[in-house]
């Protein structure tokens, strides 16, 4: 008669749905917040696999940044759990569990991928992915898990927008994936006087990013990224449809060598939906006239920055008068004013937008990316980096501002019956 072998573990109910889930997808991307038991999830789930498995030599793995982090966190976890089975092995040097029915489990440091090389795996956990080298887990992982078929769950807490906020925006939406958002308001896994002591000791974004799983909270110098948050909470990013009952204004930011980059946007009352973007680069007006007309959009307005009136030393003509050529009209030129109050505007304009989830997920990224860089020796922050994202940032500053000092709805009287609670979706 078989002794039947009992693991000190009991799972919260919390960490019980996390099984099953783990159960149903080959993939998962958990995002946890601190003290919420990630780490003790991890390792029971993989000496689960190891016991229950119809596998021969059944291989599980778990990564941590460092073979410091991954053996202090949980090879005292994994010899506790398994103690009770007969016939283990423990190798120190290793950081290696042999089971008596030949799976194992071995732990490894991501700061030497190496060691992982040449291995392959039936189930993998990342813990603390964030603080990994992105190249982890399509150059070593993926690999690694790929003659057997076997899964991996990614489980760690925010460190803005990297690799682990790139995996699990894409886990959304990959059927073989599934994603989990564990906020300690939510959970209720910490005791509130804790939760309280700990807020004494951090400030608000990193409490945010730490205890509340917010991927913006505390990313340093970033300008939109907390406003786009609060606008996802809010539920203003989704399917917004092209309405053909009101006018379409695109707005511009300009370049040539630069990139282009065009925003669509219908106003609807007080709301803003922004159903289209497009961008490129190397390519004159003429082809952005183009795109525009290839759009079964009714169109209102034109608006560019104020270069669109500089004139080209060639033909001696601005670049409004050859978009008045090319069919851009009425072209309308959005005031100049300092970046600092465009910030400003687009700040407050962002609050007043609904954002098409397909269409516009280009600007979304930028706007969440848009950031300045902190300068030590200054001990303060620099001007808005330029890079791939400013394109996108200057036009959707274009738009808050053009709607904040300009009339744009001349031919007809503006609508104050909406509010920013517009459902798109009628819903």
């Amino acid at each position: 008669m078989e002794k039947l072998i009992s693991i000190p573990y009991t799972p919260r109910p919390q960490q019980q749905e996390l099984h099953n889930q783990l159960n149903k997808y080959r993939f998962g991307v958990c995002c946890m917040h601190r003290r919420g038991g990630k780490s003790t999830f991890g390792v029971n789930h993989l000496v689960k696999l190891a016991l229950t498995t119809d596998r021969e030599n059944f291989r599980g793995a778990m990564f941590a940044p460092t073979r410091v982090q991954i053996k202090l966190i949980s090879w005292d976890m994994i010899k506790m759990y398994t103690r009770v089975i007969p016939g283990m092995k423990y190798n120190e040097t290793e950081l290696r569990a042999d089971f008596p029915n030949g799976s194992r489990i071995q732990l490894f440091g991501a700061e030497n991928p190496d060691s992982a090389r040449g291995q392959f795996f039936d189930y993998v956990f990342c813990d603390e992915y964030a603080q990994m080298d992105e190249r982890m887990f399509p150059e070593i992982i993926r690999p690694a898990i790929a003659d057997r078929k076997g899964g991996v769950c990614f489980i760690g807490t925010p460190n803005g927008m990297d690799a682990f906020y790139d995996l699990f925006e894409k886990a959304k939406v990959d059927p073989e994936w599934f994603t989990v958002t564990w906020k300690v308001s939510e959970t209720k896994l910490v005791d509130e006087k804790e939760l309280s002591q700990m807020r004494k000791l951090m400030t608000p974004d990193q409490y945010e990013q730490e205890m509340e799983c917010s991927w913006m909270a505390n990313r340093s110098g970033a300008i939109f990224a907390k406003f786009v948050q609060e606008i996802e909470e809010k539920k203003h990013i989704t399917r917004v449809p092209y309405d053909p009952g009101y006018p379409v204004d695109v707005y511009f930011d300009l370049g040539i060598s630069d990139k282009c980059c065009l925003i669509f946007i219908q106003q609807i009352g007080r709301s803003f939906n922004i159903i289209d973007t497009y961008s490129n680069n190397n390519e004159g007006l003429d082809h952005y006239a183009q795109v525009v007309r290839e759009r079964d959009y009714f169109y209102r307005n034109f608006i560019f920055p104020h270069d669109i009136e500089t004139r080209e030393m060639s033909t001696g003509k601005s670049r409004k008068e050859y978009a008045y050529s090319l069919g851009l009209r009425p072209v309308k030129v959005c005031p100049k004013l300092p970046k600092e109050d465009q910030i400003h505007a687009a700040q407050l304009f962002l609050s007043k937008c609904w954002f098409d989830s397909e269409n516009s997920k280009p600007l979304l990224d930028s706007l969440k990316w848009y950031h300045r860089k902190y300068l030590d020796k200054q001990r303060t922050y620099s001007k808005p980096v330029h890079d791939w994202s400013s394109h996108f940032c200057d036009s959707f500053m274009t738009a808050a501002v053009a709607t904040q000092e300009m009339d744009l709805n001349d031919s007809r009287p503006k609508q104050f019956a909406a509010d920013n609670n517009y459902n798109p979706l009628g819903a």
